[in-house]
């Protein structure tokens, strides 16, 4: 059985090509063969189906599609299965043309590798012969999109490194319809470009080639306010001295990409996408010579602000400048099932990126630190480390090599990493938060009652992820209005059950960070649930948890690096965003711990008996984790 979906979804028992009627059947199948493989729960199915607007009945006729899906064909009635709540389209035993595709693309990395470049074309040729036209085409479903965009980048990558390879086999003729068909649909690839640049340049179009670099550096820098990136300046520089129509392109490379597909909806961060642009684009020019030392990017912020949202979004946009490898591990430092991942593992993962295969890695520590340092000594990679812990898992990660760019996530302040630069992210400014809150929403309720949506994008604190979970309760609620949401959100402790989708929730963010802080430092994060949030200061503090003010403040400034407060200014007064001052109230109200602080009580400084630490014991702060 042959299931197809590079291009319009198929599916083939021998000669018979089975006929998959309805919107409802195909998105189902869709979403299914998406998985490869993995169970597929029914809400999920739903959501694939009905993008707003969910029938009482929806359970009901999913069932009934699966039904009439299975009734197609016994191969395909013995496949898919029921599991769990949801279904699985078991794929063993089948040609899936994804499958085929991901097989293919390895292979050439092998292949290419090993030295054998003619192979490893002929293996990127038959890949992408696989491709039929866009994922899954005609069947527009936003549920799918993320994984269909996940593929769409991939067919991307492998068709530079293919045009690479044929450039290096002088086939620079038989490119030019092709590459100007794919660069008017991603002008702003910029690796893309370039190829279509040397391509021209090889065939006798100089002026052209010039043309199109010029173009593509107006709309760069009006667009995302950056230059152009090494591969093109490289190619400019490769037409503007001369180097003969049809010589040899520069080294062949087939970049290892495992970055996670960027998110949906990315929006604002206008700042810091130049500050991050500015310090890891690598082009040379007698006015900015390439960089002697590695970079490295440490972004920080506190839960659900965005700081991988804004990472990977980056990434993707930089991997033209770092083309030999994109890579991606997440570090757990906050992973509830999981303790932080050690660096040796994640170094693991690493090298198996870079294609070391498991008898060839290194067991012991020093030796992985050795391996992963030489490979990278002579490319141009990009790693992106997510949620690190603190500096010490961080450094024998790093790369050593100078054309290489490590962007560092963090919860906490790595004050110790000597980064290329230090980058925190902050709230979303209403603007931006109302954009995101559309965007997510996908119809006109936002637009239609615009006070409502400005009250939920302050109710959420400016915190990307409290607006995203907002908006997506209201788009899959179609009965509810903004202002109806908004009302839920100001009501009490609801806003945790808003504020919720798909087992992740503002709640559970906030809780690992709490988990995260030591003893002391809970139970005086817990405190300040009690403390009305405009006079949290060392001196309130103090009096109502029986320590010394200089106590008190080294651990309010132990919160400050865990992004749990924020400092005011130069004298000792901190700010604590809305929703972790009504989580820490939450787990105040669970421990009943103290009575809330009377305002007079907080100017006075008294302090009620007993405190939260009791006054025999005064806990060290070097034990607070």
């Amino acid at each position: 059985m042959e299931l197809r979906i590079l291009g319009p979804l198929e599916i083939h028992v021998g000669r018979e090509r089975l006929f998959i009627s309805g919107t409802k059947r195909q998105a189902v199948l869709g979403a299914l063969l998406l998985a490869d493989g993995a169970p597929v729960p029914i809400d999920r199915l739903i959501d694939t189906v009905w993008e707003a607007d969910t029938p009482a009945t929806a359970v009901k006729q999913i069932r009934n599609a699966t039904s009439d899906l299975r009734r197609l064909h016994p191969r395909l009635a013995e496949n898919l299965r029921l599991a769990g709540d949801g279904y699985q389209l078991v794929t063993d035993g089948c040609e899936v043309d994804a499958a085929t595709f991901l097989r293919r693309t390895a292979e050439a990395r092998t292949l290419l590798a090993e030295g054998r470049a003619e192979e490893a074309l002929d293996r990127l040729r038959s890949a992408l012969a696989l491709w039929r036209g866009p994922v899954l085409e005609g069947l527009d479903r936003p549920a799918l999109q993320a994984q269909i965009a996940a593929l769409d980048e991939l067919r991307l990558v492998a068709m530079e490194q293919r045009v690479e390879l044929e450039l290096a086999a002088q086939n620079h003729h038989a490119l030019l319809g092709e590459l100007s068909t794919w660069v008017a649909r991603h002008p702003l690839r910029e690796r893309l470009v370039a190829q279509y640049m040397l391509a021209l340049h090889r065939s006798g179009a100089q002026a052209a080639a010039l043309k199109l670099f010029e173009r593509t550096r107006r709309t760069l820098k009006e667009e995302l306010g950056v230059s152009p990136g090494a591969d093109m300046q490289e190619a400019h520089r490769h037409i503007l001295q001369g180097i003969r129509p049809g010589s040899p392109a520069r080294g062949i490379r087939l970049g290892r990409n495992n970055l996670p597909p960027p998110a949906a909806h990315f929006t604002g961060r206008v700042r810091e996408q130049r500050v991050i642009y500015e310090a890891g684009r690598t082009v040379q020019s007698k006015e900015r010579p390439l960089k002697p030392a590695p970079v490295v990017i440490a972004i920080d912020g506190m839960a659900g602000i965005g700081k991988t949202t804004l990472a990977l979004h980056a990434a993707h946009h930089l991997t033209a400048d770092y083309p030999d490898a994109q890579l991606f591990v997440d570090m757990q430092a906050y992973a509830m099932t999981d303790r932080p991942r050690d660096p040796g593992t994640a170094l693991g993962i690493l090298l198996s990126g870079l294609g070391v295969p498991p008898e060839r890695m290194p067991r012991r520590m020093d030796e992985r630190v050795a391996l992963w340092r030489r490979l990278l000594a002579d490319r141009r990679a990009l790693i992106v480390l997510d949620n690190v812990t603190d500096t010490r898992q961080t450094l024998p990660l790093l790369p050593t090599a100078p054309g290489c760019l490590t962007v560092v996530t963090s919860r906490n302040r790595l004050t110790n990493l000597m980064a290329t630069c230090h980058l925190t992210v902050q709230e979303m400014s209403q603007s931006e938060g109302r954009t995101l809150f559309g965007k997510i929403v996908g119809d006109d309720r936002p637009r239609r009652e615009p006070a409502a949506v400005e009250h939920i994008v302050a109710l959420c604190g400016g915190l990307p992820l409290a607006i995203r979970l907002a908006a997506a309760k209201l788009r899959h609620r179609p009965g509810w209005s903004a202002s109806h949401l908004a009302a839920r959100l100001g009501v009490g402790r609801q806003w945790m059950a808003t504020l919720e989708a798909e087992g992740g929730s503002v709640a559970e963010v906030f809780r690992q960070s709490y988990e995260g802080l030591g003893t002391a430092q809970q139970q005086l994060f817990r405190l300040l649930g009690q403390v009305p949030a405009d006079r949290i200061e060392p001196r309130t503090v103090a009096a109502r948890a029986g320590l010394s003010v200089a106590h008190a403040e080294r651990l309010l400034e132990s919160l400050v690096d865990a992004h749990l407060l924020s400092a005011t200014g130069p004298e000792p007064r901190y700010a604590i965003h809305e929703l972790v001052h009504a989580f820490a109230a939450q787990l105040a109200g669970a421990a009943q711990e103290a009575p809330v602080i009377p305002a007079e009580q907080c100017l006075t400084g008294v302090s009620p008996a007993g405190g939260i630490f009791p006054q025999h014991h005064v806990p060290d702060l070097d034990g607070a984790g």
